[in-house]
């Protein structure tokens, strides 16, 4: 097995255990998948992050010695913590838009990271040659814009390995989880495992930024603004109310093409002649027409393309109507250009050229 092989399997194994763990601590379903592993640096994996981060710290000894951290956005750092202590839904809701994350949430956002600490301990003593032992240091919380690379703070700068989950809470999808490793605690050396890294599962953070070849440049027909990369279709009902949307296709890299519901977009399926790599489907209101859209998209680009739904007003019904029939993520709007963009990088950076 090669050192890519053997990392992976540790993570696919990880993403196993913590959804079973976390689905036990809180008393609900907890879906957890491994989605994406790269070697990256402190500033590229900073870049792509805006909101304020919660980073709980491990210290790790056993086979290898070291320190680890792991990510996530503070809005579902609250709403974990408050699912554990069982707040009242009307609460937790106001909490987590004001990202309250006081002393009980964070406590109880504690209990959840040791379950990550001893599932890591699973993962690696059921999977991995090497036997590691993760202990939790300190929880803090970082403002990803004032992180300075060339300090020691939040941690030594250095290239580190970069691994992502996706979580869903009872559907309700969440922001991704991220673990960032030193290359030594891993026991990744050598320029074969870097050439080796990104092929395992795609590496969404290192190919969202490198800049795509200027064979692929053209002007987007919507917007007339220069870009470069891959196709996104934005479908809609009004196509006047895609502006945003599309501005952030184009700020990341992309082509945006823009149709309405009652257009046939067979041709951008996977095996038509103008494929789309990403779908972003604008929703009214009502939903009504936005989920039969996302029906129809499933239908036609199955599995092989992230869908994103975008649209204000959500009830809980329509958000798991909406990851039922497909969606991989939700933008609820009106919201700023950077989350959109975000939100942008986090599901469709793997496709970009």
């Amino acid at each position: 097995m090669s050192d890519n092989e053997r990392i992976t399997a540790v993570f696919s194994t990880l993403a196993e255990k913590l959804a079973s763990g976390l689905s036990d601590l809180l008393g609900c379903s907890i879906e957890v998948e491994l989605t994406a592993e790269c070697r990256t640096s402190k500033a590229k994996f900073f870049s792509g992050f805006h909101k304020k981060l919660v980073m709980a710290n491990f210290d790790v000894t056993g086979s290898r010695e070291g320190r680890m951290c792991c990510f996530c956005r503070l809005k579902d750092a609250v709403l974990l913590g408050g699912t554990l202590i069982m707040l009242p839904p009307a609460e937790l809701d106001k909490k987590v838009r004001k990202e309250e994350f006081n002393e009980d949430e964070a406590d109880a956002y504690g209990e959840i990271v040791n379950i990550v600490s001893g599932e890591l301990i699973q993962a690696f003593d059921e999977v991995s040659a090497d036997k590691l032992h993760f202990k939790k240091t300190g929880i803090d919380v970082v403002l990803p814009g004032k992180v300075v690379p060339e300090s020691p703070e939040p941690f030594p700068d250095g290239e580190i390995y970069r691994v992502s989950f996706r979580m869903n809470l009872e559907e309700q999808p969440l922001e991704s989880m991220e673990m960032l490793f030193p290359l030594s605690l891993l026991g990744i050396s050598g320029e074969d495992m870097q050439a080796e890294s990104g092929e395992a599962v795609p590496a969404a953070a290192e190919s969202a930024e490198t800049a795509p070849s200027s064979e692929t440049s053209e002007h987007d027909a919507e917007t007339g603004k220069k870009t470069t990369g891959e196709l996104v279709l934005l479908v809609t009902g009004r196509k006047d109310e895609v502006h945003d949307l599309a501005d952030a296709c184009v700020a990341e890299g992309f082509v945006s093409k823009v149709c309405g519901y009652q257009e046939d977009f067979q041709s951008f399926g996977p095996n038509g002649p103008t494929p789309a790599k990403g779908v972003i489907l604008s929703m009214d209101d009502t939903k009504e027409q936005g989920l039969a859209s996302i029906i129809k998209a499933k239908g036609i680009f199955g599995s092989s393309v992230p869908l994103i739904a975008a649209g204000g007003r959500w009830t809980r019904s329509q958000v798991l109507q909406a990851v039922k029939y497909g969606v991989c993520d939700i933008v609820v709007t009106p919201a700023s250009p950077d989350d959109i963009r975000e939100k942008i990088r986090q599901n469709l950076g793997s496709i970009k050229n």
